[in-house]
């Protein structure tokens, strides 16, 4: 019989290829159309941040909140060991270092999605941009070779 620990890493496993699956499925079906659904996804995980991990969003700039949601997906979610902000001409740069989930978002971009709308770190940075007023454009770039996940918001 299999240990709690093993159990949940079991169910952890099965929602991840769930998720893998619906993201491909969704492409394929609607393409950047899915984009549409990156908002939804957002807010729920921003919801979740604020009930969980004490995340305020009102009031603050755009960069010191993205600066934070890095901060507690890295301390309080473990999904890398570091998330490195920098303002940019037009907008913010996140790149998170020695990401979770690497590989597998390599595999949805080697299947044919084009833009992971589906990223949860994307997801909720453009919710609580959104929260704040701000109209936003994103893109997601996964750098296998480094382990890394960089994220470019466009403020528009």
């Amino acid at each position: 019989m299999a240990t709690e620990q093993e159990k949940s890493a079991r169910r952890a496993r099965l929602w991840g290829m769930t998720t893998i699956g619906l993201t491909l499925g969704i492409w394929d079906m609607v393409q950047e159309s899915a984009l549409t659904l990156s908002l939804p996804i957002g807010k729920a995980i921003l919801a979740d941040m604020e009930k969980t991990a004490g995340l305020e969003v009102a009031g603050e700039k755009p960069e010191d909140i993205v600066v934070e949601i890095g901060r507690i997906c890295v301390d309080e979610g473990g999904f890398a060991s570091e998330a490195k902000v920098e303002k940019t001409d037009n907008g913010l740069q996140v790149t998170l270092i020695n990401a979770v989930g690497t590989p597998e978002f390599a595999g949805l971009v080697e299947k044919g999605v084009e833009k992971l709308f589906s990223h949860p770190f994307y997801c909720v940075c453009l919710a609580a941009l959104s929260r704040l007023g701000c109209k936003a454009r994103g893109t997601v770039e996964i750098d296998q070779a480094h382990n890394n996940q960089v994220f470019r918001f466009e403020l528009l």
